[in-house]
């Protein structure tokens, strides 16, 4: 079993990740296991500034998921120079990618994701929030859920440079809460991600790599979104 390592994170911090392998066993004590680790970042201090989540934000879910779709991922980014932006920048040419940089704004991360990095962001698109049940959508969008909705954009954000080719089926990232985000990667769907599917990998940014997702990455005892 592989797994990688999430620290537990303070409400306003990205934590570390550790890659480890693991011969047999589950027990993250193992010290062969623990032997085994390869550290992929320190843990990332994340200031934040305390914008509020516009509870307002129009969407038509119908609407998006119909787009998404029918989206052409591989003509996302197509004829760009995209290591010219940083994360943020990059999620902000592409009108597809708004929820995502909203929230992002929201959530008062937008200058650490506009930081030196590395990281890698599973960035979803819009029609990936709108599969939220509308009530933790309007949740998340309320700034008194400020605290959650940093939870849950944490757990698209990799403190280090990680493309798709470094994961392996039935690795996992161990969240805050003894929370587990589960990784499978097969020949049909590829790279999925707490149950969202990597539909266009490894774009570079100045900063790190964006792996685009058609769904929002939840841990396993969430159940999905």
């Amino acid at each position: 079993m592989k797994k990688i390592i999430l620290n537990p994170l303070a409400v306003a911090a990205i934590v570390s990740f550790s890659l480890f392998s693991c011969a047999g066993s589950d027990n993250m004590s193992d010290t062969t296991a623990m032997e085994e680790s390869t550290t992929m970042s320190e843990t990332q201090t994340m200031a934040g500034d305390t914008e509020e989540v516009d509870a307002d934000m129009d969407v038509d879910t119908n609407m998006e998921v119909e787009m998404d779709a029918n989206m052409d991922y591989d003509a996302m980014f197509e004829d760009m120079n995209t290591q010219q932006y940083d994360i943020v920048a990059l999620a902000q040419t592409n009108p597809n990618l708004s929820t995502f940089v909203t929230l992002v704004q929201s959530a008062g991360l937008t200058d650490i994701l506009k930081g030196e990095g590395p990281y890698t962001v599973f960035v979803p698109t819009n029609a990936a929030f709108n599969k939220l049940p509308q009530e933790k959508r309007e949740m998340l969008m309320k700034p008194e859920n400020k605290a959650e909705l940093i939870k849950v954009l944490q757990y698209h954000v990799l403190p280090s440079k990680v493309p798709s080719t470094q994961f392996q089926d039935n690795q996992r990232i161990e969240a805050a809460d003894n929370k587990f985000i589960n990784i499978s990667v097969d020949n049909t769907s590829g790279v999925t991600v707490g149950g969202a599917r990597v539909v266009k990998p490894n774009v570079e940014a100045s900063n790190g790599m964006i792996h685009i997702v058609d769904g929002v990455i939840a841990t396993s005892e969430d159940g999905g979104y």
